[in-house]
């Protein structure tokens, strides 16, 4: 509560305040309710952004028109047989590849200078180096 009074030196108000001495167990009981408010806030918008997130595979789907069902009367077509040759033995393919090497690590001789092509595999589609 704020009364104003004037001083009789001057006609300014002066203001006066009674203070409310609370105890040691208000304080904190107020001061642990201020922490629970604000960690449920905390949690509360770290959930909120964790449900957003995901919602995320289903915002590219709306977009998206399921396409139409394929007809089940087509004749299925003969899968193409494919011959794979072996490039083991292909020293054309050892001499490019040793080339490519050499221009990649900046050598100018022919010879190679510290590497040595031993063997060459082919690599399986999926596979990661």
């Amino acid at each position: 509560m704020m009364e104003f009074f004037t001083s009789s030196l001057s006609y300014l108000p002066v203001a006066l305040e009674a203070t409310e001495t609370t105890s040691m167990a208000d304080k904190l009981a107020d001061a642990g309710i201020n922490t629970l408010l604000g960690m449920g806030t905390a949690f509360a918008v770290l959930i909120l952004i964790s449900l957003i997130i995901s919602l995320f595979p289903m915002i590219g789907k709306i977009g998206k028109k399921q396409p139409a069902p394929a007809p089940a009367n087509k004749p299925a077509a003969a899968p193409e047989v494919v011959e794979e040759e072996d490039l083991s033995d292909d020293d054309e393919l050892v001499a490019v590849i040793a080339a490519a090497i050499a221009a990649y690590e900046g050598s100018t001789s022919a010879s190679g200078d510290g590497f040595v092509v031993r063997s060459i595999r082919k690599r399986r589609v999926g596979a990661r180096a």
